[in-house]
């Protein structure tokens, strides 16, 4: 396997890069032991680097030393952040801020699922990233937008906020969406992206899709195309 071009490993690196944007910056307002989450942070990039250019299969390379220790480095680090976030009751107020915690979110994600994307699904792009099937629990319109809509959703384990200008969606619906890297929506953080707007059957279950519909298995694919082209 080209591990190189793998788009699995390419969005990992990816998400080390905003890790280091996030850390390097201090972006997060709250007390940190930046020197040690640096100190993780240069291990993880080493053992990337090792698992980068390893040209193994990938079953393989999900059990591979580099692979389970890189894995562990970002488990240690968000491990570390999350600590201090709830024991200083820390709660971002600035755009700024919101965006650089869901950024190290976004990024922990991508890494710590690294192994389970690797063993589950082959080298198609639109798997290297999460899609899920969310229900929506709340809509609100974005203030300042005439198209833009902030979707509250839920996976079954936790809460997504998704901006979006489809029209017509309605509490109860479920859609797929895939889980990206975390942007400014007119204010708003949205942490993920619908895959269209043809809602799953009712009884799909919520979390991750397995298999996902053709059309959203494609937009998924442009999605990842867009974060790993510049990369290769």
């Amino acid at each position: 396997m080209d591990t190189a071009k793998d788009a699995r490993v390419l969005v990992v690196e990816d998400a080390l890069r905003r890790l280091n944007d996030v850390i390097g910056n201090r972006k997060l307002k709250t007390h940190l032991d930046y020197s040690k989450l640096n100190e993780l942070l240069k291990t993880a990039g080493a053992l990337l680097y090792e698992v980068k250019y390893s040209y193994v299969e990938s079953a393989s390379l999900a059990d591979l030393d580099p692979t389970v220790n890189l894995v562990a480095a970002i488990k240690e680090l968000f491990g570390l952040v999350n600590e201090s976030i709830k024991s200083k009751s820390y709660s971002p107020t600035s755009k700024g801020e919101k965006l650089a915690l869901a950024e190290a979110a976004y990024s922990s994600r991508i890494v710590t699922g690294f192994q389970r994307r690797l063993k589950e699904f082959d080298e198609d792009p639109g798997y290297a990233i999460d899609i899920l099937a969310v229900e929506i629990s709340a809509l609100a319109p974005v203030q300042g937008s005439n198209n833009l809509t902030e979707c509250r959703c839920t996976d079954g384990s936790r809460i997504w906020t998704i901006v979006t200008n489809i029209k017509g969606l309605k509490p109860q619906t479920k859609l797929s969406c895939a889980i990206l890297p975390p942007s400014d929506m007119m204010g708003v953080v949205s942490e993920a992206m619908f895959l269209g707007s043809t809602p799953l059957p009712e009884s799909t279950n919520l979390g991750q899709l397995s298999t996902p519909p053709d059309s959203a298995l494609d937009q998924a694919r442009a999605q990842v195309m867009q974060i790993t082209k510049r990369m290769i």
